[in-house]
């Protein structure tokens, strides 16, 4: 997990899909939970686990980045809601 919580913060330089980097950093520890809980990952049950925090991360936080707009332009970043603009989503 160390390498996406290091890339993490540039990943908006990068890619307009900051926020679904940001789901599979943070909802890693659902697979850490599971594997420390049972002893190892069981991919029919931590997959679609993982999956789920990653989509509803990437919602959540698109919608927080709508706030952000105006900012991120002047910055010169990238986001899911400068992507889909105005039209794609709405806050």
């Amino acid at each position: 997990s160390l390498p996406l919580v290091a890339a993490s913060p540039a990943m908006k330089r990068v890619t307009h899909w900051p926020q679904a980097f940001l789901g599979l950093t943070i909802n890693w520890g659902a697979l850490l939970g599971y594997a420390a809980v049972v002893g190892g990952c069981e991919w029919s049950v931590v997959g679609p686990l993982y999956l789920s925090g990653v989509c509803w991360t990437l919602v959540y936080d698109t919608i927080y980045a709508h706030q952000d707009k105006r900012d991120d332009r002047r910055a010169g970043v990238k986001s899911t809601a400068l992507l889909f603009g105005d039209g794609g989503t709405r806050p």
